[in-house]
């Protein structure tokens, strides 16, 4: 059952009974919405908080929001925010104005008289509001019918409709004479006989027409009441009259004429095929769209229609990458290779001139074979003159055209990102020109966007390519790589590392200059460059895959090798994250649950019988019992506890007493257990270790350590036959008076003090104390003190009985053993990826070629594998240990060099484990 009102809920409806007794309206104090209560007071305050009535009905669906959460409006919505709106209508909109907002509130015959369809009450008045009222006060005047009422034609009202001709209904359709008006006596018609239908079984025809009983104020003029006095002349109807344009009353119209007819008389030019189109239906010369005239004004060779075509281009290719494609316009990709191929023009002075023919590009120096490719072309570019030189001052007819061509760039760039057109382009041998010519342009800053475009095009496009050590575009990119630019490098070892990647044979990449490859094992110690460290390694790996390329490097630089494993090792562990995965060697100690329910003390007795049944029962749940979904209790223990208790003060019956468990707890639930013999249990609930108050303060517990019912004096000298007091105190200095005054049994004074001087024999039996657990000879002031101090511990000792608290059964929690490891990054797959994985797949292909040459070496010399593995043997176990997600991987890397020393006879074991860690 709930509870009681709070104080201040009380005081609100007292206040607002008053209000309405003296406004004179009804009131209810506790209204209902389908049956459940709504309290005022809260409904109040959460329609305040949204700004008040009118704003809350001025917005749509808002009351509804308010039901819900009232918890209303599960089943029938509309209904229930309308008797929840209509509560806050006739009870509180009233005293919203007057006592929230400070005004006068409009009076109960347009307010709480009325329904709460509609808002902004605030503003209603007596002269702006309508009452709206009955058919009848609207049709009466003094209780005369009003005079106009009797020229209005009735509306027809057909509750009946008419059955259609020839159809098969059983009973004819009859019309009821009609109701007279209400002020109006019943005077039947005599004229009238009540036609007879006969029944027409099978005849086909249509059934006859009801006969209509009309008024005897009918016009008919066969109608014995029709009188000429009625008769009312047809209303005359208005002429329109048009004036006569003559040239005193419009000059200006015959001058017109005159000026067409001198038009018409002078000789017409034939029509273009657009005019004598124009009036034609469904005709309209729209033109081409944007695609085409783009592809058209990049063939066209004009200034400005190229401009536009590479300005809308730019956007079209950016924002429509995804369907625009070369195969859907034939000639696009020649026309923008074209166009970017102009850059020679403005760097060399040389303008390209492309030719399909087989032999084109063999003699002549500025024609390109577009359909083999030109031959060549990489040696003519060195020898090239370079026409604009790198001062910062340029023409403005320059900076145009060089804006225009990195335009033409950029729309290839932004195309190829959609790997059809990627796909498509690779098929041209005109493009691989383009990247020879385009990747050979002089080092100047002028070039960095055009070049960096082209880079972007390689990219994309080398994938599909299988290039020779020797291939023109290939010497181009490595030349690339000795660049300072952060941009040309990153993007020419992407395209280098993506060569033959679509390619069913592997790429083999050779002829790489050793000083490059010192270039890129430097770019590895770029800690804050992950973009670039990757794209080295990637390059590394290739690189390191190839026997004839370690080879190289171990007889010629080989300190290179010495440098770069070291830091291939200390990569392993790049943004690793450090975890632990405990292992639980021992489950937590749980306390045996207390199957007691405890007797409430005196003064807590007292303050529970100043409540009313059933509020004291709910009390009484809530001070000796708690929430345990797992625990039960018998329904015939906890009801005789509580009679036991409460028996000389009319306790509730054991029905509600039952139910009203269920209410008081949220997880407790009646149930009967089947079997030879049924158990009535309450499910969900069990006896509080430590008793609480009424405000939910824990009490305090006597463990004073007792004889049992069973035992003897001495028993209770020892854990056998001994239990604790069990009492409970509401304060501390109680706890203490309790035990000087019952167990040690101190005398009292004459003033109600205890004789601290008084001398006697004590034993201190207080759960857990060893320090005075035999009997000594002492001063009573003295045991009191002591006893003080398991007073002030008394929350420790009822642990030490029974652990204390809601849920909290764990003595002592549960024992896990915290294994630590890393991980580094991953894919979608879970399949190690980025700078580790790449820094172990460079390690491993080391190894393997490491071990390849000592091999071939003689037995007396050095290990190599030692001589270049020995420094970060360590490390690389550290790493085998605790790195969880290269584990496969270093265990095939820490496999090849145990073997290969164990072959040798050198040492490659594991180091020492301690306890701090690996030594």
């Amino acid at each position: 059952m709930a509870p009681p009102p709070r104080t201040e809920e009380e005081a609100f409806l007292d206040q607002l009974a008053t209000f309405h007794e003296e406004r004179g309206t009804a009131f209810d104090r506790e209204p209902k919405v389908s049956g459940r209560p709504v309290k005022l007071l809260d409904l109040y305050k959460t329609v305040l908080r949204e700004g008040g009535y009118d704003v809350l009905s001025a917005e749509r669906m808002r009351w509804r929001q308010l039901a819900k959460e009232f918890g209303l409006g599960h089943h029938h919505e509309a209904a229930m925010t309308f008797q929840l709106k209509t509560i806050y209508y006739k009870y509180l909109t009233a005293y919203e104005i007057k006592y929230h907002w400070g005004e006068e509130p409009p009076p109960p015959e347009i307010l709480e008289n009325l329904t709460a369809k509609g808002g902004d009450v605030r503003k209603r008045t007596l002269d702006n509001f309508n009452v709206p009222g009955s058919r009848e006060t609207g049709l009466l005047v003094d209780g005369v019918e009003s005079a106009e009422d009797e020229q209005k034609t009735p509306r027809t009202k057909n509750t009946i409709e008419a059955e259609e001709a020839g159809s098969g209904g059983r009973y004819p359709t009859r019309q009821l004479r009609q109701d007279p008006k209400r002020t109006q006596l019943f005077q039947p018609d005599l004229g009238s006989t009540r036609r007879m239908f006969s029944r027409a079984t099978n005849s086909p025809q249509a059934s006859p027409t009801p006969q209509q009983h009309q008024q005897s104020s009918s016009i008919d003029p066969r109608n014995t009441n029709f009188t000429l006095d009625k008769y009312q002349p047809r209303q005359p109807m208005a002429m329109a009259l048009r004036p006569v344009v003559t040239p005193g009353n419009n000059a200006e119209i015959f001058r017109q004429r005159v000026a067409a007819a001198r038009a018409n008389a002078f000789p017409k030019s034939a029509l273009e095929p657009q005019q004598a189109l124009k009036h034609v239906p469904g005709v309209v010369m729209r033109g081409p769209n944007i695609y085409i005239r783009c592809l058209y004004g990049l063939r066209s060779e004009i200034r400005e229609e190229q401009e536009f075509a590479l300005h809308h281009l730019v956007k079209v290719s950016f924002e429509r990458g995804d369907k625009y494609k070369f195969e859907g316009f034939p000639q696009l990709a020649e026309s923008l290779l074209e166009k970017a191929l102009e850059i020679s023009t403005l760097i060399h002075g040389i303008k390209w001139t492309i030719s399909y023919e087989e032999d084109a590009g063999l003699q002549d120096g500025d024609v390109l074979n577009g359909s083999f490719g030109t031959e060549g072309l990489y040696e003519r570019l060195q020898n090239l003159p370079v026409l604009a030189d790198t001062d910062f001052l340029e023409p403005a007819e320059f900076s145009h055209k060089l804006v225009k061509l990195n335009e033409a760039a950029l729309v290839i760039r932004n195309m190829l990102m959609l790997e059809e057109n990627a796909f498509f382009l690779s098929k041209f041998s005109l493009l691989r020109d383009f990247l020879i010519i385009a990747l050979n342009l002089p080092q100047q800053e002028r070039l960095v966007e055009y070049r960096q475009y082209v880079l972007d095009i390689a990219e994309q496009i080398t994938k599909f390519w299988e290039l020779e050590p020797t291939s023109p575009v290939y010497l181009s990119l490595l030349k690339n790589l000795a660049s300072e630019d952060r941009g040309v490098v990153l993007s020419s070892a992407r395209a280098i590392a993506r060569i033959g990647m679509e390619s069913p044979r592997p790429n083999r990449l050779t002829n790489i200059p050793l000083p490059t490859i010192r270039t890129l094992a430097s770019y590895l110690l770029l800690d804050s460059d992950d973009e670039i460290m990757l794209a080295s390694l990637d390059l590394l790996y290739q690189y390191t895959a190839l026997p004839e390329n370690m080879t190289l490097m171990l007889t010629s630089e080989s300190t290179i090798l010495r440098h770069i494993i070291p830091r291939l090792v200390s990569l392993l562990l790049h943004n690793a994250q450090a975890q632990e995965f405990k292992l639980k060697v021992k489950e937590a100690q749980r306390a045996t649950p207390s199957t007691t329910i405890p007797v409430v003390p005196d003064e807590l007795y007292n303050q529970l019988l100043l409540h009313l049944e059933p509020d004291r029962s709910t009390k009484w749940l809530r001070c000796c019992f708690e929430e345990a979904p797992n625990e039960d209790i018998t329904q015939i223990a906890i009801w005789q506890a509580y009679q036991g208790r409460f028996q000389s003060n009319g306790p509730i019956p054991a029905a509600d007493f039952i139910k009203n468990v269920s209410v008081t707890f949220s997880t407790a639930q009646a149930q009967v257990i089947n079997g030879t013999n049924p158990r009535f249990i309450i499910k969900g609930i069990r006896p509080r270790r430590v008793l609480v108050n009424t405000k939910g303060e824990p009490l305090h517990q006597c463990l004073w350590q007792v004889a049992s019912q069973s035992g003897n004096e001495q028993s209770a000298q020892s854990s056998v036959g001994s239990q604790p007091c069990g009492l409970w105190q509401s304060s501390s200095k109680d706890l203490w008076k309790h035990m000087v005054k019952d167990h040690l049994s101190i005398p009292l004074m004459g003033d109600g003090k205890f004789n601290a001087t008084a001398q006697g024999s004590y034993q201190c039996r207080w759960l857990g104390c060893t320090k005075h657990a035999n009997t000594i000879e002492t001063s009573a002031r003295v045991a009191g003190l002591h006893v003080r101090l398991h007073v002030n511990n008394s929350s420790k000792a009822t642990d030490l009985y029974t652990a204390a608290g809601k849920f909290n059964d764990v003595i002592q929690d549960d024992e896990f053993v915290c294994h630590p490891y890393v991980t580094t990054l991953q894919d979608e797959k879970s399949t190690p990826a980025g700078i580790p994985y790449m820094a172990v797949l460079v390690l491993k292909n080391l190894a393997r070629h490491i071990i390849r040459q000592q091999q071939n070496s003689q037995v007396g010399e050095i290990s190599v594998v030692e001589d270049l593995f020995g420094e970060v043997k360590e490390q690389l176990w550290h790493n085998f240990i605790l790195h969880k997600t290269l584990r496969y991987e270093l265990d095939h890397l820490m496999s090849m060099l145990y073997k290969a020393n164990g072959e040798r006879g050198s040492n490659f074991d594991h180091p020492r484990v301690s306890d701090g860690g690996i030594s």
